[in-house]
């Protein structure tokens, strides 16, 4: 515990606000975009990457892939977009439409083709 003196407060306030920057991040780490539900309690993994997926409420076309775990070296985007999609595919079951399939290492975005 920090107790603020006359001689340390500065210190004290400068600490507290870095914690407090440092702690920030991480509230949005694995959040989908407003609208969407986990699809699965289980985190898929594919290869070594280990994703959530996230669908829009009511059974909607929109899907995201967040991957949760720290990899070493880093992948490269298009290794890790190739494996979202795999992800994808087993969490929902549909194929995902050509051409929509964007994202980096972190988060996948792509659309459903359900129509099957």
């Amino acid at each position: 515990m920090i107790y603020a003196t006359r001689h340390n407060a500065p210190f004290a306030r400068a600490l507290t606000a870095a914690l407090g920057l440092m702690i920030l991040p991480a509230c949005a780490i694995d959040s989908p975009q407003i609208g969407k539900t986990l699809i699965t309690p289980t985190p898929i993994v594919v290869d070594g990457a280990t994703f959530r997926i996230f669908r829009q409420r009511g059974g909607g076309s929109s899907v995201e892939a967040h991957r949760i775990n720290v990899m070493v070296p880093p992948p490269s985007r298009t290794a890790i977009v190739a494996k979202a999609a795999i992800a994808i595919t087993q969490a929902t079951g549909c194929p995902i439409k050509a051409g929509s399939l964007v994202g980096d290492q972190a988060l996948v975005k792509a659309e459903l083709d359900c129509s099957n």
